[in-house]
């Protein structure tokens, strides 16, 4: 029986369809936005108490008073997460004077600018500064020969049961450079420090790394 041709109209028709049924290819698949992972969650000075956020593979936990108290990525990689006004909204709970709304596990390293990742930080001295440092010593690990970081934690913690502000945070991952895994941990005040106390925990924070074989730019040179 001889083939019988469609009209071209017919055969517009049968392309357009194909089209919008035919499975979104592996480049589109990877910019598809993935809201549906993320816990919404509202910049408010109180979330749900002891309970575990999620986004994607991070996690983020509430202590008993719904108060941001530890994020953790079992596997860290250099990603950015968008960033939200409740940043400043946070920042702006800490008072008068220099404070921010800091991520515990950063925007850099894929950490969502929602509420459970936020807590008010002193400004250019720890979310800027000490609290940099440590990120920056984590993307040497991550750039240095066979590195990569693992259980990658950030806990913060407040002096009482009512403030907003955690006076203490506490770092620690597991570097693992050529094969070798080593613990790398950090913990430094929340606080107004003296030139002498902030040049003091920047020597402590290098020098972490270093142990950890996690070599810096200025280690290089």
């Amino acid at each position: 029986m001889p083939m019988t041709r469609l009209p071209p109209a017919l055969c517009a028709a049968a392309l357009a369809i194909a089209t919008l049924t035919a499975p979104p290819s592996a480049a589109q698949a990877a910019r598809a936005p993935h809201a549906a992972d993320t816990d919404a969650a509202a910049c408010i000075r109180h979330l749900a108490r002891n309970h575990t956020y999620k986004d994607g593979s991070n996690t983020y936990t509430t202590d008993g008073a719904g108060r941001p108290a530890q994020a953790l990525s079992t596997e860290l990689a250099r990603k950015a997460a968008p960033r939200s006004d409740c940043e400043s909204t946070v920042g702006n709970w800490g008072g008068s004077g220099d404070w921010q709304g800091g991520h515990l596990l950063a925007s850099s390293f894929s950490g969502v600018s929602k509420r459970y990742n936020l807590v008010p930080m002193r400004g250019r001295q720890i979310n800027q500064g000490l609290m940099l440092r440590v990120e920056n010593g984590a993307r040497a690990c991550l750039g240095s020969k066979g590195g990569a970081v693992a259980d990658y934690r950030v806990q913060v913690h407040y002096p009482d049961a009512v403030t907003l502000v955690p006076d203490r945070i506490h770092v620690s991952m597991a570097a693992t450079i050529s094969g070798v895994s080593r613990q790398v941990t950090v913990t430094f005040p929340n606080a107004t420090l003296s030139a002498r106390e902030l040049d003091s925990w920047h020597t402590k924070i290098a020098n972490a790394f270093r142990a950890a074989h996690c070599m810096t730019a200025s280690d290089k040179a």
